[in-house]
């Protein structure tokens, strides 16, 4: 496929990006002549298993080819990226999502020693604006994923944190010049999540969750709309780059696949970008653990996840050195308890914002950041 590229990927990537040639826009065209195509090995059949369509749609497919391809070739797999047009139609910003995704895949997959789904293809075209992830189905694998209602063992979110500095360490500073796929950022506004929680603090949203559906369990300490804003707003404001790098954007234990020896990893790439490490690590931490386990052994789990970043290529930092930015970036979990009627079920919202606002309680998240000179007023 041609390609107009103008970052080469690191050895071992695989796909085009920026491809002249349109990719897959619906489940129909996700053919075995493309699939052909893209693999190297002629595939004889394409049958479509199931389609799951959420705010990125997966279609899972078994495959057979025309010659006995081993290990060489995959038999089962999932698609997933944009293949819901009615939603792009209504979101047409979705679509930075799945290039997103494809770009993560692409160009940080083959560096970051990190647990993520084998892929095959990950490819971005310039027609459409696609973007698509031809991946191993996890399910397939004997993989389980993380759910919200089941919180993890101490032992499991330790070794959640050294996929987290995994990829921190590999990417510390994330400079333009060093991964130039992120110089988009800036004409998304940089955190893409922003955008998101601040459409969520608005008038007509809080009503809409606190008062017209059932509202989350949050304290009546922090269940205030404006303080709350004043202090999402504060938190991006005082963002340390000293913590810089490439992160996951939205780690959560639902973003998580666990493999069947029991070592989990993430996915659900659809946000990464140059942000604060600390981010990654108190939003993973807090929503993670019961809140008795997290009180038990986060300071334990955050050291740990510093000694894994150094390691990854990461500075050296200890636990006094983080832990203001780590306290201030627990706030992240609130948006848990914005989440507008339908977008999560219910019971999922209402424990991890139990979750969350116990630790921005702890750490007195609020306090801290109006304690702050440069706190937003307004």
């Amino acid at each position: 496929m041609a390609s107009t590229q103008s970052h080469p990927g690191p050895p071992g990537a695989k796909g085009v990006i920026n491809s002249n040639e349109p990719l897959p826009a619906t489940p129909q065209e996700i053919t075995a002549d493309w699939l052909t195509k893209i693999l190297g090995h002629k595939v004889k059949t394409a049958t479509i298993v199931k389609e799951i369509h959420s705010t990125a749609s997966k279609i899972l497919l078994e495959l057979t080819y025309y010659e006995d391809v081993g290990d060489n070739a995959p038999t089962q797999i999932c698609v997933k990226g944009g293949f819901n047009q009615q939603l792009i139609a209504l979101h047409p910003s979705l679509i930075w999502t799945y290039r997103r995704e494809a770009e993560l895949y692409y160009y940080i997959g083959p560096i970051a020693s990190m647990n993520l789904p084998r892929t095959w293809y990950s490819g971005t075209d310039t027609v459409n604006g696609q973007g698509l992830v031809v991946m191993a189905n996890l399910a397939a694998e004997g993989c389980d994923f993380g759910q919200p209602l089941e919180s993890w063992s101490a032992d499991r979110v330790r070794a959640g944190v050294e996929q987290l500095a995994a990829l921190h360490g590999k990417t510390w500073g994330a400079s333009v010049e060093e991964f130039p796929w992120l110089a988009g950022d800036k004409q998304m506004g940089g955190n893409p999540l922003q955008g998101v929680i601040s459409s969520l603090l608005s008038p007509p949203a809080w009503e809409m969750r606190f008062t017209t559906s059932a509202p989350p369990p949050l304290p009546e300490a922090i269940a205030n709309r404006e303080r709350m804003e004043r202090a999402f707003k504060t938190m991006w404001a005082t963002e340390n780059p000293t913590f810089r790098c490439v992160v996951h954007g939205d780690a959560h234990i639902g973003n998580t696949f666990i493999r069947p020896d029991g070592t989990p990893g993430f996915i659900d790439w659809q946000a990464p970008h140059a942000g604060v490490a600390l981010q990654d690590v108190a939003y993973f931490i807090t929503g993670s653990l019961d809140t008795e386990e997290r009180r038990k052994h986060e300071v334990s789990i955050v050291e740990h996840y510093l000694q894994a970043l150094h390691q990854a290529g990461g500075p050296k930092f200890e636990k006094d050195d983080v832990w203001d930015d780590y306290r201030k970036h627990v706030l992240h979990g609130l948006a848990w308890a914005l989440t507008a009627p339908g977008m999560q079920p219910d019971e999922n919202v209402f424990v991890m914002t139990r979750r969350h606002a116990a630790a921005v309680l702890d750490h007195k998240t609020f306090e801290l950041l109006e304690s702050l000179p440069a706190y937003v007023k307004e």
